[in-house]
């Protein structure tokens, strides 16, 4: 396959040797897990459990509130201990007893039970971005989906989960790309990793040859360059395609996952395992047991990082995430969630405090590093002005956070979070004009709705008029009158249910395009719009039900 090549990028040291170097092993299971209602984009999950419930593994605690949300399940056996706004305590009765689903053929079960088995499981992308994959496993129905992408790059350093996942489950994670491409309907996948792992990479290629592929499979060896993790940069570096600013891979026919998500899925549906565990990297100078493991959801860091021997003593912060796009942990009580891929406990020499920064020198070294071709240096001076529509036209959105700008930068700029704090207000004013927005949407909404019941309120006093009327005197309006009267009624269930579409259409795309954005308002709308089909295809029923009783002899 020809090799492309994608604008910018840099080479921070890798530090993987640190977690990679041994086994993929299991932590313990912990006295008490915290399962945080929010580890997804979009709503929180509702909780479905009360104060004393005995839960199994696998059992729901919490469940899916709107389109864009998912379940969440208990990752221990025990006792619900304690249920708060933002998350449902279970202290561990030590047995570990599951309560899993019934196994599902996946190459011959109907799509709907396959993403209705997505959704019950609670499986989100374990990348890091927590979309929803009964969302993104039905993309084809707005967009025609050619090939489906491994993304098995982890670019970032000291992260080394997917490297393992794949050292020991590598067929598993293609029988799991097959199976979400079996659902979006991609003709090919392709598999696209860093050269940096050698043993990930002679696992796929065993695995290639041992198993039946019911699609194109193949696997494409990038060099080592970051960020070629991110989805529109390896999509360029692999396929030699531009993903549109403002737009989705699903836009030119591309679907991406990571290897964590494949073999996640595939253990939903193979085996009717919840999503309670995933692999995290443990690593960092602090830690004198570097390595992945195998974490239940709701382990509190603090657990962990004792079982791997933390060194308090050298300890200067945790990071959850990278060191390029992670953020520093507040604190080691907060629980793994299911986007935790990494924590690295670093000393102060591994990872120093950010020197103070000192006015820009204009040298252009972030716009040269930008892999989404964008001026960092004019974001950076309109995001102090607050100069939002600026920021918009040089699409700021369309920048992935990455951190090479301010990796390079001679000043020691903090650009990331300009960019960040930026898009945040903006998002904030995107909110605010969506609420007033929906808010005339619903008046509106409401007068059409009481001019209609008007309107049949007529029809039907009408349709009773005629019917008293002796009977050969106007026949014809007697007939007439129901038909109208049934006739406006599906009109209006026909809109109602294109409402309903259009909704659905609208939150499932702005949520893939920011997930960081609250999408309550849409929310709200898409179930303003169920209600009223609901209400629709009631009045038709009744009115249905009224002419087929009139009609009767």
């Amino acid at each position: 396959m020809p090799a492309y090549e994608f604008p910018g990028g840099i080479y921070p040291p890798e530090r993987k040797e640190r977690s990679n170097q041994t086994p993929l092993r299991t932590a313990p299971l912990p006295d008490v897990v915290t399962l945080a209602l929010a580890q997804h984009v979009g709503k929180a999950a509702l909780p479905c459990v009360s104060v004393g419930d005995r839960v199994k593994t696998g059992t729901p605690v919490g469940s899916r509130d709107g389109m864009i949300s998912a379940p969440v399940h208990a990752s221990i056996s025990g006792t619900v201990i304690e249920i708060t706004d933002s998350a449902i305590l279970v202290q561990s009765d030590g047995e570990d007893r599951w309560e899993t689903l019934p196994p599902l053929d996946w190459k011959n079960a109907p799509h709907q039970a396959l993403l209705e088995r997505l959704d019950d499981s609670g499986l989100i992308g374990l990348g890091g971005a927590g979309f929803p994959t009964y969302i993104k496993a039905q993309v084809n129905e707005q967009h025609a989906i050619e090939t489906l992408v491994v993304n098995a790059a982890e670019c970032e350093p000291y992260i080394t989960a997917d490297d393992l996942t794949l050292r020991h489950y590598a067929a598993d994670v293609i029988e799991g790309a097959q199976l979400l491409a079996h659902l979006c309907g991609a003709t090919q996948i392709l598999i696209g990793i860093e050269d940096n792992k050698p043993q990930a990479i002679q696992a796929l290629e065993a695995a290639l040859t041992q198993l039946p592929l019911s699609a194109s499979v193949s696997l494409k060896v990038i060099e080592t360059r970051y960020p070629s993790g991110g989805e529109r940069q390896l999509i360029k570096k692999l396929l030699n395609l531009e993903v549109p600013s403002g737009g989705l891979p699903a836009d030119i026919g591309v679907l991406c996952h990571n290897p964590g998500t494949l073999l996640a899925a595939l253990h939903a549906v193979r085996d009717g395992q919840p999503l309670v565990q995933r692999v995290v990297t443990l690593t960092g100078d602090a830690i004198r047991q570097p390595g992945n493991y195998w974490v239940r959801i709701g382990t509190p860091v603090s657990a962990l990082l004792e079982y791997v021997g933390i060194n308090h003593d050298a300890l200067h912060q945790v990071v959850v995430g990278g060191p390029m796009m992670g953020t520093p942990l507040a604190s080691l009580e907060a629980p793994v969630t299911k986007t935790t891929n990494c924590l690295i406990a670093a000393t102060q020499e591994e990872l120093p405090p950010t020197p103070e920064e000192v006015p820009c020198i204009r040298c252009g070294a972030c716009e040269s590093v930008c892999p989404a071709q964008l001026l960092p240096q004019q974001l950076h001076w309109y995001a102090r002005a607050e100069n939002d529509t600026a920021l918009e036209t040089l699409n700021l959105f369309d920048c992935i956070e990455c951190g090479a700008c301010s990796f390079v930068c001679p000043s020691v700029i903090p650009l990331v979070q300009d960019y960040r704090a930026s898009k945040q207000r903006i998002r904030h004013k995107r909110i605010e004009t969506a609420k007033a927005e929906h808010a005339k949407h619903r008046f509106e909404f409401r007068q059409a709705r009481l001019a209609r019941e008007d309107a049949e309120k007529q029809a039907r006093r009408k349709a009773r008029l005629a019917q008293q009327r002796p009977a050969g005197n106007d026949a014809s309006n007697v007939s007439a009158a129901p038909e109208a009267d049934l006739r406006s009624l599906r009109i209006a269930q026909t809109a109602a249910k294109a409402a309903v579409r259009k909704a659905e259409k609208v939150l499932a795309r702005t949520a893939a395009q920011d997930p960081h954005q609250h999408h309550d308002d849409l929310e709200t709308q898409l179930a303003t719009a169920q209600e009223n089909l609901k209400a629709a295809e009631a009045r038709l029923a009744e009115a249905r039900a009224a002419s087929e009783h009139k009609e009767a002899p």
